[in-house]
């Protein structure tokens, strides 16, 4: 899970902190209000989005393991990888709920 906040043009600026919730973040920076890029924020600006997909690389990975073991290690691999992606997906998808309905 990735946080950030928006300047008035839209554009995204990341920050290099991470927080399960808005009041956790709260806590970390010290203040409601925070200075990033020259601009102030608040904490509510703060949304928190996922980070790369998980599927697709868990996938690829356990496909290239399973070629030690023939086309059917690559089936398993790429199967049992892509699963265990899927789930670290999920994961982070929740979390990244939770950050967004927190106040």
């Amino acid at each position: 899970m990735k946080l950030f906040v928006e300047d008035q043009s839209g554009q995204k600026t990341y920050l290099n902190t991470k927080a399960a919730t808005r009041h956790e973040l709260k806590i970390l920076i010290g203040s409601e209000r925070f200075r990033l890029a020259n601009q102030i924020f608040s904490i509510s600006d703060v949304q928190a989005e996922g980070d790369t997909s998980s599927t697709a690389a868990g996938a690829v990975v356990g496909g290239l393991l399973g070629l030690l073991a023939g086309p059917i290690g690559v089936l398993i691999g790429g199967g049992v990888g892509a699963a265990m992606g899927a789930t670290s997906d999920e994961d982070d998808r929740k979390k990244v709920q939770r950050f967004n309905q927190s106040e």
